[in-house]
């Protein structure tokens, strides 16, 4: 069972996603990185989408390619990673003219066995990167379109129940979150329903760079977004649980230039203690940016404030 830690919340410092997850080179080991993810983005454990943005940015740092894009990220978390300092190794796999792939081995380095700089490398997150040279071509379409949902502002924002565990995650303080479709109030008998959400998502310290779009990365933090489906997909009356990612693939289609990215997620299982499901994000125009696929572990939460975690 995930359990909480007491902390208190006005004492942690912002979050910024771009800052906190920039790698830094480690002098005299090739392909090594660094970075320490703060607090503020902590759920019980550092949020996956924010270590899986860490090793994909150490991945397009090692090979220096700005002639090339990330088209594709595969990540598989092995360990839970708290907040703090982490390592990060870079294997380039393969770096031809038109593409390029590297494979990074990701560790917290906070009381675990291996240093940042040190001879030893973990694999407590294991991220795969694809990158490719993006050209202009007659073969383009788009299969999906984005809900019809109303724009940010006109959604309703995220709410707990009085009471909830969720009030004490800092990772909550550092984005804007909008349901807008169904219901989204943990604690309360709403019925099983599709398993489906539709939600706003923005950062509170925006990703967009001197280039007019977000890093690319971070789309991995919006990308791990099944809890909301395998919510509605349960209905409210089980009571608090987690959603612990095991894995998340992310397909990267199209630069983001706006804020607000509109999150379209499905569950298409969620059996024998595991869901699994995909979810399309969309700009603020409601053009398709990204697809992740996402498999996790469900687990329930002990509410007791004074609990600590497992």
């Amino acid at each position: 069972m995930a359990t909480f830690e007491e902390v208190d919340l006005d004492s942690i410092e912002p979050g910024d996603i771009r800052a906190d997850t920039r790698p830094v080179p480690v002098e005299g080991i090739p392909g090594r990185y660094s970075c320490v993810i703060p607090l503020a983005w902590r759920v019980v454990y550092a949020f996956g989408g924010t270590t899986m943005a860490a090793a994909s940015r150490a991945a397009e740092t090692e090979l220096g390619r700005d002639d090339l894009s990330v088209v594709g990220a595969e990540a598989t978390f092995c360990a839970a990673i708290p907040c703090g300092p982490i390592g990060m190794q870079v294997e380039v796999l393969r770096n031809g003219r038109n593409g390029a792939q590297a494979l990074v081995r990701l560790w917290s380095a906070a009381d675990g066995a291996y240093n940042v700089d040190g001879p030893g490398v973990g694999n407590d997150l294991v991220v795969v990167v694809v990158m490719g040279k993006r050209t202009e071509t007659e073969l383009s379409f788009q299969g999906v379109d984005a809900p019809d949902v109303a724009d940010p502002l006109d959604c309703p924002g995220r709410e707990t129940a009085p009471g909830s565990p969720f009030d004490r995650i800092p990772y909550h303080r550092q984005t804007d979150f909008r349901i807008a479709m169904g219901e989204f109030r943990w604690g309360t008998a709403l019925p099983p329903a599709e398993p489906r959400s539709a939600s706003w998502f923005r950062f509170n310290n925006s990703p967009i760079t001197d280039a007019g779009h977000w890093e690319p990365a971070v789309l991995a933090v919006p990308g791990d977004i099944l809890g909301p489906a395998v919510h509605a997909g349960l209905g409210g009356q089980v009571g608090f649980f987690f959603v612990i990612s095991l894995q998340i693939g992310l397909k990267f289609i199209a630069d983001v230039p706006t804020d607000w990215v509109l999150q379209h997620s499905r569950a298409q299982s969620a059996a024998g203690g595991f869901a699994s499901g995909t979810a399309e994000l969309f700009d603020a125009e409601r053009r398709l940016v990204a697809v992740a696929t996402q498999t996790a572990l469900l687990r329930r939460v002990d509410s007791d404030p004074g609990a600590t975690d497992a």
